[in-house]
């Protein structure tokens, strides 16, 4: 007895636990804590329900809040990321060609560049450890990886499907196909136990992988190893697999293994060794170096092989100025090269001529021609893949990744601050729903996140790309609500490591939409709006043609409203500027943020830790002040929450949600802050935080602005860069159909977006099983056929005719309902509006009809000599029940 006394002691001890705090109202006041804080997310996170990835592609941790009843959502999309880590991979037919990004490969069409299919190694192997080193293609739309998990994987391109899996005992860093046999492979792996002061730290090994495919356990393995290096930067082998060699720094390691006796030889050179290739026929390998130079060695032949103190016949070929990134064969006469001139040089070896393709846009990195040798695929810095055609150079396809996962390798692999920072954060574009973002240097790119597409690149600031002047960068950029125009902050820096303070110029740039040719045309410019650089620039929201507000916080400590002017005729000859209405400033406090309220009524401006609010018709002075407390950190952001009651303000530190009704605060998350995203329409916020400072996993949450409890949450262990909240173009549905009473799905018509620090973009959508699919009813439609509905589809079904409400208690229903729309208490803007217990009796009594007249209806209606016709058998009108609520209501007032 006393054991089950325990447990039912802990089980409703538990149940205590696991209540929500509530919140307590009486008859005049809100009794609700101030600060309620969510110190960890563990314990918000850690008891909801986890959802499965279907795709697995990112490890994240999936929940949603335990009282609703949503489908589960999904990762549908993995986008963006570095496309330029090595040579692309045609497949055996020259029909396909395969990337890989971080621990995903992705399959593309050669002729139109469109992504086929995405497929990537599974979760349990981690994200760090199981990134992808090496794609192979084999026969038959085949794929061998090799990962950082030591493992080998094979994979069907056409399905997605794994294969086969094959432990190697080690990471391999480069990987090149053995050509004599199929499965047999050449690797430069690290070692694993070095003694203390070990120079040999490669090891170069023949691997073959043997067994039965059976897609679940690792099969046999047979690995020789060959040579050891201190360092490989490049392996490459020759057309017969008798040759393999290997390069780091000012060596290279050539090495016969035709026979059981491996002969190696290390042969140094005069400059730094940048690319090496083996001729396919001839007994030459090509050594480019760091002074622009290709070196053809005569050294693979057998008397190579047998002699070690044979002297190396050298010739040298030499066009390019900078180091040489890239050498190819292509057929037996034809070689070509690549550097940081962004030339393809085309070397024809039998009549010693030369064919240039040039101005590529970038570096050359690498270059792959088909297996056909009718394409060449050029791998560009800038993270862009061209495929060209071999018989006429024309271009057939151009893949063009995310510019920002190229900038963030670069910054990874220099380990020093970057000079061309990310400021604009995810922009979602109001018309097209893209995502706009900081591209190259004085551009934006407009990315399609869900089809991982590059749409645009727009110059908002030229510059001169040849020396070493300052360049520009885009700080700053938003849209108005309809699209039509853009806003933009672009500076000069002097020196990057000051950061944003070292700004000399900066100017507020004003574009136009041109509905024709759908490109943004410069209206205004204006240079230096702010001394020392510009915060934070927001629209009013689009309520009025040629109507619109703008308004941009300094570091001067003011902020500025900004008015379009139409100035010069009508109609489509009609001009526009942009001109100052109001300069502000307050305490002598620096702005940080502004945004309009969804009415564009109320000017938010956050001045260090105190939010704002203004009239922008007027600007004379705040009309209120919104202050957490004494110790609230320099706000970074701050915005209305779709048409909500709600302003969310927010720091590095915390965020506070405001009630503009009680003038409080509704809630507060007390966690360090990456990225906080607020929809423009819908009362929905996407925030990304850690939960401890310095971690590496971040927090992603889609919050309402009434609850601190997310909606849903999601874990990434690699990190968060920005977050956004994208409109889908229909909604899904995705309401449980079991559930009466479903609160609506925060991913209903939209789609959370998350952009990870190395670059790539993780969708996260609506995941609608067929199963649970809504299916209309069709109960009491005729389904036979005809000839004639066959042609012209079925007869859309006659909404039945509502009754005449011919009664005088229904028409005074009817016009209290019109009275209270149109209002102006409806329609004024809800921070003018004095509490809502204040005005009800007002309001109400002031709509319902005089005592007089109910008596003298009531009369009429008992007098009336009229008879009508009732079929007893109707039921009542459904709207019997509130003519008599409001009857009874009349008679309260009139007894008070």
């Amino acid at each position: 007895m006393a054991g089950k006394a325990d447990t039912a002691r802990k089980t409703k001890k538990a149940g205590k636990e696991a209540k929500e705090p509530k919140v307590k109202t009486k008859e005049k006041t809100i009794k609700r804590p101030a600060h309620l804080q969510i110190t960890k997310l563990a314990s918000v996170a850690g008891s909801l329900p986890t959802a499965g990835l279907t795709t697995p592609i990112v490890e994240a941790t999936i929940s949603t809040q335990p009282t609703e009843t949503h489908l589960p959502i999904s990762l549908k999309v993995v986008s963006g990321g570095q496309l330029t880590t090595g040579p692309i991979v045609f497949s055996s037919d020259s029909s396909q060609f395969y990337l890989a990004k971080d621990n995903s490969v992705s399959a593309y069409n050669v002729q139109n560049g469109e992504m086929l299919q995405n497929f990537s190694v599974h979760r349990d192997s981690g994200l760090q450890r199981a990134a992808i080193k090496k794609i192979v293609a084999a026969e038959d739309h085949r794929v061998y990886t090799f990962s950082a998990d030591h493992k080998a994987r094979l994979w069907d391109a056409r399905t997605g499907d794994l294969v086969c899996v094959w432990d190697i005992g080690a990471c391999a860093d480069f990987v090149e196909a053995d050509p004599s046999k199929s499965g047999r492979f050449f690797c430069a792996m690290r070692r694993k136990r070095q003694r203390a002061g070990a120079q040999k730290k490669y090891v170069v090994c023949r691997v073959e992988l043997k067994g039965e495919p059976n897609g679940v356990e690792p099969v046999h393995v047979e690995r020789q190893e060959l040579f050891r290096a201190s360092n490989v930067a490049g392996l490459s082998v020759r057309a017969d697999g008798q040759w393999v060699a290997a390069f780091a720094k000012f060596r290279v390691h050539v090495a016969f293994v035709g026979d059981a006796n491996v002969k190696c030889h290390v042969w140094g050179m005069e400059e730094r060794v940048s690319a090496i290739a083996f001729h396919p026929r001839e007994p030459v390998l090509a050594v480019g170096d760091w002074r622009g130079r290709i070196v053809f060695w005569f050294c693979v032949d057998e008397h190579a092989a047998s002699s070690e103190d044979r002297p190396i016949v050298r010739s040298t070929h030499h066009w390019h100025a900078h180091r040489v990134n890239a050498i190819a064969f292509s057929g037996d006469s034809l070689m070509l090269s690549g550097g940081e001139e962004g030339v393809l040089v085309l070397w024809q070896l039998d009549t010693e001529t030369r064919d240039y393709l040039p101005r590529l846009g970038s570096d050359i990195v690498g270059i792959s021609p088909s297996p056909d040798h009718m394409r060449y695929a050029i791998t560009l810095r800038d993270n862009t893949i061209r495929i060209v055609s071999a018989v006429d150079r024309s271009l057939v396809s151009l893949l063009q990744g995310l510019k920002f996962a190229e900038r963030a390798g670069r910054a990874r692999g220099a380990r020093e601050l970057d000079s061309d920072p990310f400021t604009t954060g995810l922009v979602v574009h109001p018309a097209t729903h893209a995502l706009v973002l900081n591209g190259e240097p004085g551009r934006l790119q407009v990315f399609n996140h869900a089809n991982d597409r590059h749409l645009a690149s727009i110059e908002v600031a030229a510059y001169n790309r040849v020396g070493s002047g300052s360049q520009p960068h885009v700080d700053l950029v938003q849209f108005s609500s309809d699209g039509a125009w853009m806003a933009t902050i672009d500076s000069r820096r002097t020196d990057a490591t000051n950061g944003l303070m070292s700004v000399t110029t900066s100017y507020l740039k004003f574009w136009r939409l041109d509905p024709t040719s759908q490109t943004y045309t410069l209206v205004t410019r204006i240079d230096a709006p702010h001394a020392g650089g510009v915060h934070s620039i927001s629209f009013q929201p689009c309520h009025r043609r040629n109507a619109l507000l703008c308004v941009s916080t300094g570091r001067d400590r003011l902020f500025r409203v900004w008015e379009l002017q139409s100035v010069l005729g009508a109609g489509p000859n009609e001009r526009f500027v942009w001109a100052c209405r109001a300069t502000c400033g307050y305490r002598n406090m620096q702005p940080t943020a502004a945004a309009f309220s969804s009415d564009g009524s109320t000017l938010a401006v956050a001045f260090g830790g105190a939010v704002t609010l203004w009239d922008p018709a007027v600007c004379a002075r705040p009309v209120g002040v919104l202050v957490a407390s004494a110790d609230t950190p320099q706000l970074k952001g701050v915005a209305f929450v779709g048409a909500s009651s709600f302003v969310a303000a927010w720091s590095d530190e915390r965020l506070d949600v405001w009630n503009m009704l009680t003038g409080s605060v509704w809630w507060t998350l007390a966690m360090p802050i990456q990225s906080v995203y607020v929809h423009p329409r819908s009362s929905l916020l996407a925030v990304a935080a850690y939960q401890v400072p310095g971690s590496s996993t971040a927090s992603v949450m889609v919050l309402s602005p009434s609850s601190p409890t997310p909606l849903l949450a999601i874990q990434h262990p690699s990190g968060v860069e920005a977050v956004a909240l994208v409109p889908t173009a229909t909604k899904l549905g995705r309401s449980h159909p079991n559930s009466e009473h479903a609160k609506p799905d925060p991913l209903d018509s939209n789609t959370l977006v998350v952009l990870t620090p190395s670059g790539l973009i993780s969708v996260y959508g609506a995941h609608v099983d067929s199963k649970n699919k809504v299916v209309p009813s069709v109960q009491g439609r005729r389904m036979e056929s005809s000839a004639f509905k066959d042609i012209f589809g079925m007869q859309k079904p006659v909404a039945a005719e509502a009754p005449i409400l011919a009664n005088a208690q229904v028409r005074a229903t009817m016009r209290l309902v019109r009275s209270a729309v149109q209002s102006s208490y409806v329609n004024a803007p809800f921070h003018v509006l004095p509490p809502v217990k204040s005005l009800y009796t007002q309001f109400v009594t002031a709509q319902l009809l005089p005592v007089a007249d109910v008596s003298a209806e009531s009369e009429d209606a008992a007098t009336s000599d009229v008879e009508m016709d009732v079929d007893e058998s109707q039921p009542e009108p459904v709207w019997a029940e509130s003519i008599d609520f409001f009857a009874s209501m009349r008679r309260g007032f009139k007894a008070n």
